[in-house]
């Protein structure tokens, strides 16, 4: 007997249809049963059991029609202007409800239009976050190829309509080793950029990891918390095998995606979790796109009100008042990060920030009681980023931005100058802050710092004195400044990327940063051969050139568009190395004749044209913002497996001791 084929149904049915169990043809925005029947045709979401619109734009178009039949009706309720409510854009609670001390204040008829005219910062519904947009690990895997039948089916336990949580990559680590990773965290990344506060991610591991001294504490929010942070700490962890690493932290990240829309809500908690993940992609920004990311934190800073102090109101804790300020230094910091490497303008305000630094006591004295201003000093990084940050964002802003000198500068020159004297500053503060630690304990943490001003400071160097539109042909002096200054970038972002276990490893910023510098390396080689010829033996322009080759292939392990960068440097360096040796050979002969005086050379000796500036056109092919192949960075991750020995694999030396509550 010929067995029957079994006819999968392709369409979805609407709520009225699938009541009746009855066929729809799914026709939008009404089905031809309902419009026979003259009812309103509603979709069906079986993910939630709920009705759901069958076209969004109707949906919205009815909407607005209400809200603008009921404005006529709420300015007739003037008096109530005087009963202030708070500004659900600014609320701690995605349903805008919060208490009375956890936001900015606004009147009830402008809390009311702000309610229904607002876009949510993290997407225009809680189930459908535009986070998901921007993050690469929201691709859903599939080794079948196209989209097929069972796909589409809502009664399949594996169609995308109806998606299955997948089991956590969290599980897979042992309790030893998560205690070794997550003590890495709380010791070295949370004090540098403290999104969170301690005792928060504390109860998230402990709800994970000791679920029984812990009942009923783990939650979608914790896991994808400690998922992202798992993944930090393991991209700083390896030395040896850092391929196997980031491929465990990749996947451990693209498992936390399911739990986006629950954590990607409109409030201070769903800022965190962004602001989390963006902390991830700078360490592999093959993650998601960082400059969108970027984006959405800026908008959802400004929605939420952070970029404002709050008003004085005894209402408003301290500690409520500090965790705010925290949010807005973090997201500021990556917006600066990103806008300066593309040169691209900055959302948030630059110069006219009112928001004070947040305290860098030790999280164990800022509790909800209140701040103890002689707790222990812990969180002594993070201020020092942000003041160089302003530095870098400063910089972009006048050079490149064309935003006028500060008004207590006369001229160009005085503003250049006054800025190179404040870096060296910072780095003299940094240096001496150091030197008067007496802590053992924060020894590391102050050498990471140490190392983070020598790349800081020559960064700044090459960044105030390279062509700009402002500055389009620096003097000779500066640009051998650049010279030195590139060269001390490259070989210090190295020695960072060989750092011991524990210290934090971006890619995202030292690749970006040492091929701007490489760029700037050449050009200065081009323009300035007289003056370098002088100052440096071929053998040491040598070393110079082959810096940023080792740095490159260096960091090509961890993020493999370094590979094409250092494609790129050396096509561009085989060019402009030409040009100066011949211009070496030529120089040694007028010396030798002794006939012509080295100022009254040819032109030509070192006026080569070059290509250098189309350099700065080809960030297409190295911005993470416009990268999509994922594969070719982390390969087939789906496929890795757990491995049995961490310590073997990452050559870990982790501690067994359990996380204590604070």
């Amino acid at each position: 007997m010929q067995s029957r084929t079994k006819v999968r149904r392709r369409v979805l049915a609407c709520a009225r249809c699938r009541k009746r169990k009855l066929s729809c043809d799914g026709k939008v925005p009404s089905c031809t049963r309902c419009v026979d029947a003259g009812v309103e045709c509603v979709g069906f979401d079986s993910s939630t059991q709920r009705e759901a619109p069958r076209s969004i734009a109707d949906a919205l178009e009815r909407h607005i029609a209400s809200l603008q039949q009921s404005q006529s009706s709420t300015s007739r309720r003037a008096g109530h202007l005087n009963s202030f409510v708070l500004s659900p854009a600014a609320s701690l609670h995605s349903d805008g409800v919060a208490a009375a001390d956890k936001s900015t204040w606004t009147g009830s008829l402008v809390n009311e239009v702000m309610a229904d005219i607002t876009p949510k910062f993290l997407g225009v519904s809680q189930s459908r976050p535009i986070l998901s947009c921007v993050v690469k690990g929201t691709q859903i895997p599939s080794k079948r190829g196209p989209v097929g039948a069972t796909d589409l089916d809502e009664n399949h336990p594996r169609s995308i309509i109806n998606p299955q949580p997948a089991k956590s990559g969290l599980d897979a680590i042992d309790q030893k080793t998560a205690t070794g990773l997550f003590k890495t965290f709380l010791d070295r990344v949370i004090t540098q950029y403290p999104i969170y506060h301690r005792s928060d991610v504390i109860a998230a591991f402990n709800s994970i990891y000791f679920p029984a001294a812990n009942p009923g504490q783990d939650s979608p929010r914790h896991r994808y918390m400690m998922s992202i942070i798992m993944a930090i700490s393991l991209s700083t962890a390896a030395r040896t095998n850092q391929m196997a690493a980031n491929q465990t932290a990749y996947t451990l990240v693209r498992q936390a995606m399911q739990w986006i829309p629950e954590v990607a809500t409109n409030d201070l908690a769903g800022l965190q979790a962004i602001l989390l993940l963006t902390h991830y992609t700078f360490l592999n920004p093959s993650m998601a796109d960082l400059w969108l990311l970027t984006g959405l934190i800026s908008q959802a800073v400004i929605d939420l009100g952070l970029h404002q102090e709050l008003p004085n109101d005894p209402n408003i804790s301290p500690y409520q008042r500090d965790m705010r300020r925290r949010l807005f230094w973090c997201a500021w910091e990556m917006e600066v990060a990103v806008c300066s490497i593309f040169l691209r303008p900055i959302n948030l305000p630059t110069r006219s920030i009112n928001v004070k630094y947040p305290v860098e006591i030790d999280d164990r004295y800022v509790t909800e009681g209140g701040i103890d201003p002689s707790g222990k000093v812990a969180k002594f990084t993070s201020r020092r980023i942000w003041m160089f940050r302003q530095l870098e964002a400063e910089i972009i802003s006048v050079l490149h931005q064309n935003d006028p000198i500060p008004k207590d500068c006369a001229t160009l020159d005085e503003w250049l100058a006054r800025t190179e004297v404040s870096i060296y500053r910072w780095r003299e503060e940094v240096f001496a802050a150091e030197t008067a630690n007496e802590d053992p304990a924060f020894k590391s943490r102050w050498q990471e710092m140490h190392l983070y001003a020598d790349i800081a400071t020559p960064y700044i160097i090459v960044l105030l004195y390279r062509p700009s539109p402002r500055l389009q042909n620096p003097t000779a002096v500066n640009l051998l400044k650049v010279f030195t200054s590139a060269v001390e970038v490259a070989e210090n972002y190295w020695h960072q990327s060989m750092a011991e276990f524990g210290n934090i490893k971006y890619v995202f910023h030292p690749c970006h940063h040492s091929f701007n510098c490489a760029i700037e390396f050449l050009r200065a080689l081009s323009r300035c051969k007289i003056e370098i010829s002088e100052n440096f033996t071929y053998e040491q322009v040598e070393v110079f050139m082959a810096t940023f080759s080792k740095f490159f292939s260096t960091i090509a392990e961890r993020w493999p568009a370094a590979q094409r960068c250092l494609e790129e440097y050396e096509r561009l360096l085989a060019q402009t190395k030409k040009e100066y040796v011949d211009f070496l050979e030529q120089k040694s002969k007028v010396m030798y004749q002794q006939t012509t005086p080295l100022e009254q050379m040819p032109e030509e000796l070192y006026g080569y044209p070059t290509n250098l500036d189309e350099a700065f056109n080809i960030w297409a092919g190295f911005n993470p913002a416009t990268t999509v192949d994922v594969s070719d960075s982390l390969g087939a991750f789906y496929s890795h497996t757990v491995p049995i020995d961490w310590n073997t694999e990452f050559n870990l030396n982790l501690g067994m001791e359990v996380i204590p509550e604070v």
